[in-house]
């Protein structure tokens, strides 16, 4: 008799040790997720720190590229004979290179008959990562041109947006327009050649 009194007993006492047990495996299943939800949160975090580390360095060294090409391209003298087009390698687009290239001759010509020097600097210039491979730049250049017959200094103040892109290491020009004083841009064919001259 006294063992059929504590059987609800004990019986009570097993279904509040279950339900505190399934409780607790509730609590810890519930902790897990949050855990490997924080766990993911965080590398994607890191993930996304990595990338726009990886693009502000790209955006950092893409622009000090495109500076270099611009001083490259505006700055000439006569006096050398010939204006060293060798910043045409440095350009990544083939269709863009090709288009250029006949020009050289041409513009040489032009340089070394009119006895004309220039002297180009960017005076400011902005980068944007559209990934860490390729940047799109846009650059004020003034360039001060002078020639023989005349000792006065034209000042031609220039836009230029451009794409650089990253091959084998080095940040190329893949893209290069000049902006009219409107702001409105041009094809990259068109005074791509002569207005950087």
């Amino acid at each position: 008799m006294s063992g059929s009194s504590t059987s609800p007993r004990s019986g009570n006492l097993v279904i509040a040790l279950v339900a505190a047990l399934v409780a607790s495996l509730a609590v810890i299943g519930w902790l897990v997720a949050q855990e490997r939800g924080a766990t993911d949160d965080l590398r994607d975090a890191r993930s996304r720190t990595q990338t726009l580390a990886a693009e502000a360095d790209a955006e950092k060294a893409a622009l000090e590229a495109a500076k270099g090409v611009l001083a490259e391209i505006t700055t000439y003298s006569w006096k050398e004979g010939e204006h060293d087009f060798a910043w045409l390698e440095r350009i990544a687009n083939a269709d863009l290179r090709e288009k250029l290239a006949p020009n050289v001759g041409d513009l040489q010509k032009a340089i070394v008959d009119g006895k004309v020097s220039a002297q180009g600097e960017v005076v400011d210039a902005a980068a944007r990562a559209v990934d860490d491979t390729q940047v799109e730049v846009v650059a004020f250049v003034d360039q001060a041109i002078t020639d023989e017959e005349s000792a006065d200094v034209k000042i031609e103040e220039q836009r230029v947006s451009m794409t650089m892109t990253l091959v084998g290491g080095e940040w190329l020009v893949d893209r290069l327009e000049l902006l009219s004083g409107t702001n409105t841009g041009v094809g990259s064919g068109e005074g791509t050649g002569e207005g950087a001259q």
